[in-house]
């Protein structure tokens, strides 16, 4: 079961060291929270522990005047899972610590378990994933069944036990009985359906159709063209609106996340990354770049660029610098490069386009303005695709390949770099990996990514002028890998 790397939690302003112990409010056995699960600042947490001799889990909820209407939607929609015969945790107790400030809801720990994001990360392929999600066909088929809708078919929420292979869903608050006694209606049901999809990233249409057909046949029902061609277009709507919801989880205090927001700076970080040399560095960020020139990876008017250790790891910090006043009156009023690199290499990891990973960013500010604001993230030893292609000698198509499916992507999430120049893409254990990306942008509008996806397209092409025989082979592909 995965934990957080916390050494201490603030709960209704009062600070606890990890691991702590709280005394319920009925005054008998002591609540023991070893580890941290979850963590949403000044809302809730969930903790792993012991409580009356049996291993639980913990919802600590403790935001004033709305923690304990939250606690009853958890245990009326506990209810309503279980009367519909859906596995899942049984509710142990529930009232407050003994000040009354944190409400407490203590559950029976699901052991040994993983949740259903962990079991498709770690499968390598349909085989290993397909009966699981048999399995959550099958739930959501009767849970629509019984008139019930799920408002966070997050994977998360849903345990596969291994002693008994049975599936559980969890998170009751998020559980609605539209209808009482009556199952579900079709738009409803398709719009749920929708939000499960979005969230598996389905791209085999085999697949695709089994896990609907296993859907359709718990509820007894047919899905027809008309029935499919919306539920086609509410999973677009729902890729939409999943990515959006992750996105703006980047810019505050997570269970991912620390977020320091004062007058004169704001500061994301990783919590696994957030030591205390990371904090001496992001107190003085510029004395990273008094570096050797070895370590001097770009040094531009408008940004620098360099590597450096810390904690034993390699890291690329780049600083945005402003290249006159008037360019900093003009900086000053609007989102950092740096803010827009951190939201946008969140965003190509979560549609599937690799890029460095992002580890903290800093902007310095007065207020609402602005000045240089620095990024931090992984460092990927490689080399560019420029480079490649030169040392090379010939056409690598399975490199063309994955090029050409970085660009399927890119058109199916309406996204534009905005720099397609062959050093923005390096090479890493021949997977390309996208840099430099303060460009970036996902269009809205049909019209404005179309115009900016073909100059993407007519500069990336522009790289290969000089090689014919390369030039051709991705024109090829291209040609091949439109869609209809």
């Amino acid at each position: 079961m995965k934990s957080l790397d916390i050494k201490h939690i603030v709960l209704a302003g009062k600070r606890y060291e990890v691991p702590f112990t709280l005394q319920p409010g009925d005054g008998r056995n002591l609540l023991e929270c070893e580890q941290v699960l979850r963590f949403v600042p000044g809302k809730r947490a969930v903790v792993f522990g012991q409580w009356n001799g049996q291993r639980i889990v913990a919802k600590l909820f403790f935001k004033p005047f709305v923690s304990k209407k939250h606690v009853q939607r958890e245990i009326k929609g506990s209810g309503l899972l279980k009367k519909a015969g859906i596995d899942t945790a049984d509710i142990l107790y529930s009232g407050t610590d003994a000040d009354e400030n944190i409400n407490i809801l203590v559950f029976n720990a699901l052991m040994p378990s993983k949740s259903l994001e962990s079991i498709i990360e770690a499968g390598n392929n349909r085989e290993d994933i397909t009966p699981c999600l048999e399995k959550l066909m099958i739930l959501i088929g009767k849970m629509h069944n019984a008139g019930l809708f799920h408002n966070d078919l997050h994977l998360n929420n849903f345990l596969l036990v291994s002693r008994s292979n049975t599936l559980y869903a969890l998170d009751g608050a998020a559980v609605e009985e539209k209808k009482k006694n009556a199952a579900l209606g079709m738009a409803l049901s398709l719009k749920n359906l929708a939000d499960v999809f979005a969230r598996l990233k389905i791209k085999n249409n085999a697949l695709f159709n089994a896990l609907l057909n296993t859907y359709a046949r718990t509820r007894g029902i047919h899905i027809d063209a008309e029935r499919l061609g919306l539920l086609e277009k509410l999973i677009k709507k729902e890729e939409r609106a999943v990515l959006n919801k992750y996105l703006k989880k980047m810019f505050r205090s997570s269970t991912r996340h620390i977020c320091k927001r004062k007058l004169t700076s704001l500061v994301i970080c990783r919590r696994e990354f957030y030591t205390p040399a990371m904090k001496a560095f992001l107190n003085n960020p510029d004395a990273a770049f008094d570096v050797p020139e070895d370590r001097l990876l770009k040094a531009g008017n408008s940004s620098t660029v360099v590597r450096m250790f810390m904690d034993g790891k390699e890291m690329v910090v780049k600083r945005y610098n402003m290249k006159t006043w008037l360019h900093a009156l003009r900086r000053a009023v609007i989102k950092s490069r740096a803010h827009i690199s951190w939201y946008n290499s969140h965003m190509l990891l979560k549609v599937g386009i690799s890029t460095p990973k992002p580890i903290a960013f800093k902007e310095n500010r007065l207020g609402v303005f602005r000045n240089k604001a620095y990024f931090i993230c992984d460092f990927i030893p490689g080399t560019s695709l420029r480079n490649y292609f030169k040392a090379a000698g010939s056409v690598d198509n399975r490199i063309l390949e994955k090029i050409v499916q970085m660009v399927r992507i890119f058109k199916a999430s309406r996204i534009s770099h905005g720099d397609m120049k062959a050093s923005n893409i390096i090479l890493h254990e021949n997977k390309p990996f996208l840099i430099d990306l303060d460009s970036m942008k996902q269009h809205k509008v049909s019209f404005f990514f179309t115009r900016a996806h073909c100059k993407d397209m007519k500069r990336f092409m522009k790289n290969w002028a000089d090689q014919p025989e390369l030039l051709h082979g991705f024109k090829v592909l291209f040609r091949e890998n439109e869609s209809p």
